[in-house]
């Protein structure tokens, strides 16, 4: 097989699995398709066009609900009929991660269903 066509199957393949695949990954998929590529071939591809696979980290929890601390009641108890200003605050916290590290994000609502 042509070192052109090796490079253009390649690619094509690695995009089709949304790069999610490594050459050892790939070139099974290439051999099972039928197609006469070797795993050298197929890594050293990789390696000129600084193809990676993209890897999903996995889901890290970020909740304990097993502990002695204190757990504020849930005073509205889904009741959520204001019937004047500032009656029902609700607020939560959340962790979200990004380049820089971990970022809390803090959300509050106030009066929310209170029309005048």
């Amino acid at each position: 097989m042509h070192r052109n066509h090796c490079e253009l199957l390649v690619k094509a393949s690695h995009s089709e699995s949304k790069e999610r695949y490594g050459y050892e990954r790939l070139h099974a998929k290439l051999t099972a398709q039928g197609h006469d590529i070797s795993l050298y071939m197929v890594r050293s591809i990789f390696d000129e066009h600084d193809i990676k696979c993209r890897r999903h980290k996995r889901f890290k929890v970020t909740t304990n609900s097993n502990h002695n601390k204190l757990v504020y009641p849930n005073v509205l108890d889904q009741q959520f009929d204001a019937k004047r200003p500032n009656e029902s605050w609700v607020s939560d916290i959340t962790y979200i991660w990004t380049n820089e590290g971990w970022l809390y994000l803090a959300g509050v609502m106030i009066d929310m269903n209170y029309f005048e």
